[in-house]
């Protein structure tokens, strides 16, 4: 039978292995640990504990704790705890445990295997569900209210002719119509791909829509990692700029940072009333219409890891900032919301 080194198979398994004795010392680590944490391998032997956070380092101490007392053979379920490499990178890493016995001495053998991809995965879908739920919540409640609404105005049309009456019931329809829009922009923020958008292309065609002048400055061929709903976002402010502060002129200036690409957008309109200013991004605040507006575009930017900010009210001065597409690839799902980062190349 053909004889194998098993050091050396051991070492080239895709999971990192660690092996532990009884004294709590570590005594060995396969390659891949060091390869993919980078850190050195003395440094892994004698200072394990730079290689976890320290709240899950203490964590993994009483899983081998653990393991040495009962004895332990069976897979329990696994540990999952957060790891930093020697970039300062955090990973989530499943870590198992397994008793034994050789040559009448005691070990605890560890297997570390990467899960950052499962986690952020699982943290999406939890975000998903709990959309699920906003989106359900939002259009029962207030398309409810808005059919009481219209039945109420059409009982009193019925009992006597009234133009008014009828003026707005035909208000409580157009508002019912706006808010099942307004979930429907509010469904692309369920995405989960994400590319490279032209902001220029984006901004200019959101303004002819409007018939709206547009000067763009700065970083014009900047782009930012997004989807469909970052359309959304642009037409809601560039519609209340036009529908409510009567502007004609939209002015954006684009610049950007190793990661983010920022956009000033305002306007020469008659601007945002200074008591208004603070409730615009409420949900259910409107000054006519769904009140789900700029709700709206403020979970849009959100679920793109953005941010927004109204930095001028008296110019209708919004500060947008979104990820740049070369910081992380369009098929990562969750990134540093959670913790959560790709091991360096």
């Amino acid at each position: 039978m053909e004889e194998i080194d098993w050091k050396t198979v051991v070492d080239e398994l895709p999971s990192a292995v660690v092996i532990v004795n009884n004294l709590g010392r570590v005594i060995y680590v396969n390659k891949i640990l060091g390869e993919s944490s980078g850190l050195d391998y003395d440094e892994m032997l004698n200072n394990p504990h730079k290689y976890f956070v320290p709240e899950d380092y203490t964590k993994l101490v009483e899983l081998v704790v653990t393991t040495f007392v009962e004895r332990k053979k069976i897979a329990d379920p696994p540990l999952i705890i957060r790891s930093l490499d020697a970039y300062r990178h955090m990973h989530w890493i499943e870590a198992r445990s397994r008793f034994v016995d050789l040559r009448g001495k005691p070990y605890c053998l560890l297997v570390y295997t990467d899960v950052s991809d499962r986690v952020a995965l699982q943290k999406r879908i939890e975000e998903l569900n709990e959309y699920l739920r906003l989106l359900n919540s939002m259009l029962r409640h207030d398309i409810l209210n808005i059919f009481t609404r219209i039945y109420s105005y059409l009982e009193l049309f019925e009992e006597e002719f009234n133009l008014e009456r009828l003026e707005k019931a035909k208000n409580a329809v157009n508002i019912g119509i706006d808010l099942v829009r307004k979930m429907k922009e509010l469904e692309s923020t369920m995405e989960i791909k994400r590319d490279p958008y032209n902001l220029k292309s984006i901004l200019e065609e959101v303004a002819k829509r409007y018939g709206v002048r547009i000067i763009i400055d700065g970083e014009t061929e900047a782009k930012v990692l997004a989807n469909e709903g970052i359309y959304n976002i642009f037409d809601n402010l560039i519609g209340n700029a036009v529908k409510h502060g009567k502007a004609t002129e939209v002015r954006v200036k684009i610049s950007s940072d190793e990661e983010n690409v920022e956009i000033l957008l305002e306007d020469n309109g008659t601007g945002i009333p200074k008591e208004i200013a603070p409730k615009l991004f409420t949900k259910g605040f409107t000054t006519g219409g769904s009140g789900l507006g700029l709700f709206i575009v403020k979970q849009l930017i959100k679920s793109l890891e953005g941010e927004i900010e109204l930095v001028n009210p008296e110019r209708s001065a919004f500060l947008l900032k979104f990820k740049k597409p070369q910081t992380q690839e369009s098929k990562i799902l969750v990134k540093e919301t959670i913790g959560v980062s790709s091991s360096p190349s």
